[in-house]
């Protein structure tokens, strides 16, 4: 390697060419340390830059797909929207349809009803002039009515009047058949009470008088032993 050392009187290199080639080292090295610390610092400034810009860029990042998911909630939504609104496209076209043939049938009646007034028009006219003639017939018939609504009406407060008196008279007449009937009911009770306790009465004496036959049958058939056979029948010759 080359060295701008020169050599001393002894031997060697020169002590101040060597000293001063150590101080010019020494003095490269700091200047190089010093760089490289400073692009140390650097790159340290600049990586702490990237992982701040590394965090924006994720949480930018997740605001997207945020974003993005709101997008396709959003499609998905507007898709439905769209298909409602395509059916009720065609619902509302069917009905057009439809609104256009009764707007077409309504539009043939209306000119079959034109052709049909212009063909009554003569009997119109003749109606309204006999309309007329006729009206003061219509108010003496009214009249007539109103008088005979009248006359009804009283004949039927006055039948109205009767009935309510004969509703009260039968009224009188049920009150006292009830208060009839409820006495004659009260009299057969008693009398059937009266009749019941005969039929008990009764019952006892022929229960008593069964027992009694009992024993007599019994007692007959104890003495059927000691009884003599009746006599065989003689055959005639």
């Amino acid at each position: 390697m080359d060295h701008p050392f020169r050599s001393a009187a002894l031997g060697g290199f020169n002590k101040q060419d060597v000293l001063s080639f150590l101080e010019e080292q020494a003095k490269q090295s700091s200047q190089a340390q010093q760089e490289l610390s400073g692009r140390l610092e650097e790159a340290q400034n600049r990586e702490e830059e990237l992982r701040r810009e590394r965090e924006g860029l994720s949480k930018e990042l997740e605001e997207v797909r945020r974003e993005l998911e709101t997008a396709r909630q959003g499609r998905d939504s507007l898709s439905a929207r769209l298909d409602e609104a395509e059916q009720e496209l065609a619902a509302s076209r069917k009905q057009a349809e439809q609104l256009k043939h009764e707007v077409e049938r309504l539009r043939q009646d209306r000119d079959e009803l034109r052709r049909q007034v212009e063909a009554v028009r003569p009997d119109a006219q003749a109606y309204v002039e006999l309309k007329e003639r006729t009206a003061g017939v219509e108010l003496e018939a009214h009249r007539r009515a109103q008088t005979i609504q009248e006359k009804a009406e009283r004949d039927a407060q006055k039948a109205r009047r009767q009935v309510e008196q004969w509703l009260q008279r039968v009224g009188r007449e049920y009150d006292a058949l009830c208060s009839q009937v409820e006495s004659t009911v009260s009299h057969a009770a008693s009398e059937l009470e009266k009749a019941g306790a005969g039929l008990d009465r009764l019952n006892e004496l022929l229960s008593g008088q069964g027992d009694a036959l009992e024993g007599v049958r019994r007692a007959y058939d104890a003495t059927e032993t000691g009884r003599p056979e009746a006599p065989m029948p003689i055959d005639e010759e």
